[in-house]
């Protein structure tokens, strides 16, 4: 009776812990279709400040775009569900440990607005890597 008690327990502290993971992501695309997640990055490129402040998971390519000797843009590359085309959000980690190479990564940060070239341009801030 004992053991049973004790993983009726163990289950339910699993799944709070889960919840309370998912609970804390507002938009998290690694639960979406490849058409659904290449749709959202559309939007949220094309309509930025409506996601500001929002949490966001997402998987996808990790990639570097070299800006100059001292700055490279971080990026997770997403693509639609034929493959043909793609879309990215730069990320910026918290820690400042970038993985080496090109792996799909995961990450999770909370959706930001930046000018360039005097247009709003969404980014994950605070961000990390699960």
């Amino acid at each position: 009776m004992k053991k049973f008690f004790a993983a009726v327990i163990l289950f339910a502290v699993v799944m709070c812990s889960n919840f309370a993971r998912a609970a804390a992501v507002d938009i998290d695309l690694t639960k979406m279709s490849s058409t659904m997640v290449y749709s959202t990055v559309f939007n949220m490129v094309t309509n930025p400040t409506a996601f500001v402040g929002k949490t966001m998971r997402m998987r996808g390519e990790y990639t570097t775009y070299p800006i100059s000797a001292a700055e490279t843009i971080h990026a997770c590359l997403v693509r639609d569900a034929a493959g043909c085309c793609s879309q990215g959000l730069e990320f910026v980690l918290s820690d400042g440990k970038y993985p080496a190479g090109a792996n799909e990564i995961t990450v999770v940060g909370t959706i930001a607005v930046q000018k360039v070239s005097g247009k709003d341009v969404c980014f994950l801030k605070n961000s990390a890597l699960e």
